[in-house]
C-alpha cells in the first residue's frame, strides 16, 4: 500500500495487503502515476507482487523496484502522454532480463547495469522475479554531460575501468543509504552523471560536426574582444554540453583555447595592418582583441608571426607606400 514520504522525501508502495486479483492492477496504476508511464503484464496474474521504493536525487529520482515475473511495455501512446524526453539508466540486482529498443536487444544481467531512452518505444522481458534501481534522468539535464544521449540507448555497462566504477557507485545507493549520504542529494546525482559519461567514453563511431564547429569558430570571431571568454559560455550559446564542445574542437584537431588565440591574434593582424588605424596604441589593439595584457600579446604575436606587434605594422604599413 502506499505509504506517506518520510522526512527525507522516500516513499514506499507495495502490493502487500492488495488483494491477489488487484495486485497488477494496482502496480500499473503506481508505475505509471510515480515512475514511468507503462504497459505491464505477467505470466502469474493471481500471484503477482511488487514493491516500488522512490528517492529523490536532486532533479533525479531513484526507484528501487522489486517485482515478480513481468513483461513491461513502453509503447508510442504511453509516451505521447509522458512530456519531457526522460532516460533510465538501469541496474539489475537480481534476476535477468532482455531488453529489445530500436531494432536492437541486450540481454542485462544482475550487477550489469543498460541506458534505456523513454522517449523511444521499448520491450523489457523479465522471465524471474527482479530487483532493479531505475534511475529516471531528465533529458535537458543529462544533455549536459552527453551531448546525444539518444546514440547511447541500449548500451550496457559491464566490467572493466569506468564501467566497475559506475556498477560500484549504482549499487551503494539503497533507500536507507539516501537517508545519509555524505554529498547532497544533487551533488549525488552530479557524479553519477559524471561516471556515466566516463563509462561510455568517446563513442569509436562518432562523426566529426563540421558545421558545428565551423558556428563555434563563428563565435570566438564574433566575441574575440570578451577577454573573459569561457567555453562554458559558448556551449551555452550553442545549447550543447561543454563535453560536446571539447569533442567538436578534437575533431579538428584543435583546442578552444588554441582556436581562440588564433582568431584574436588574426584580428589583431588584421587591425595592425588597418593604416587608418595607424596612431592606435598597440595595446588598446590587444584589448580589442581580448588581450588586455600587453606584454602577453606581443610575445604570442611574436610566436604566431615572427615578429613583435610594432615591427610588424611598421613593416607592413611602410610596404605600402
Amino acid at each position: 500500500m502506499n505509504l506517506m514520504p518520510d522526512t527525507a522525501g522516500r516513499r514506499h508502495w507495495s502490493t502487500a495487503g492488495v488483494a491477489p486479483g488487484q495486485a497488477l492492477a494496482y502496480w500499473i496504476d503506481t508505475v505509471c502515476d510515480r515512475f514511468l508511464a507503462l504497459d505491464i503484464d505477467t505470466p502469474a496474474s493471481q500471484a503477482f507482487s511488487a514493491a516500488l521504493d522512490q528517492v529523490e536525487l536532486g532533479v533525479t529520482t531513484a526507484n528501487f523496484i522489486h517485482a515478480a515475473p513481468q513483461h513491461v511495455r513502453r509503447t508510442p501512446a504511453r509516451i505521447a502522454r509522458s512530456g519531457e524526453a526522460t532516460f533510465v539508466l538501469l541496474q539489475l540486482r537480481n534476476g535477468h532480463m532482455q531488453l529489445a529498443q530500436g531494432g536492437g536487444s541486450v540481454q542485462v544481467s544482475a550487477g550489469q547495469s543498460v541506458l534505456i531512452n523513454a522517449a523511444e518505444p521499448y520491450e523489457l522481458q523479465c522471465p524471474v522475479a527482479t530487483s532493479a534501481l531505475a534511475l529516471r534522468l531528465p533529458g535537458p539535464w543529462l544533455t549536459r554531460w552527453l551531448p546525444d544521449p539518444e546514440r547511447h540507448a541500449l548500451h550496457r555497462f559491464d566490467s572493466g575501468s569506468w564501467n566497475t566504477a559506475l556498477n560500484a557507485a549504482l549499487a551503494s545507493l539503497d533507500p536507507d543509504a539516501c537517508d545519509s549520504l555524505a554529498l547532497p542529494r544533487g551533488a549525488v546525482a552530479e557524479q553519477l552523471a559524471a561516471l556515466l559519461t566516463l563509462a561510455i567514453g568517446r563513442d569509436a563511431t562518432f562523426t566529426p560536426d563540421y558545421r558545428l564547429i565551423d558556428a563555434l569558430r563563428a563565435t570566438l570571431r564574433e566575441r574575440l574582444h570578451e577577454s573573459d571568454l569561457t567555453p562554458l559560455a559558448v556551449a551555452q550559446q550553442h545549447r550543447i554540453s561543454l563535453r560536446r564542445l571539447h569533442y567538436a574542437f578534437a575533431d579538428a584537431q584543435a583546442t578552444f583555447s588554441g582556436s581562440l588565440m588564433q582568431c584574436r591574434l588574426e584580428r589583431a593582424r588584421e587591425l595592425l595592418s588597418e593604416p587608418r588605424l595607424s596612431s592606435l596604441p598597440v595595446a588598446e589593439i590587444a584589448a580589442r582583441c581580448g588581450l588586455p595584457d600587453p606584454s602577453h600579446f606581443a610575445r604570442r604575436f611574436r610566436a604566431a608571426y615572427g615578429l613583435a606587434p610594432l615591427a610588424f605594422r611598421v613593416g607592413t604599413l611602410g610596404r605600402r607606400h
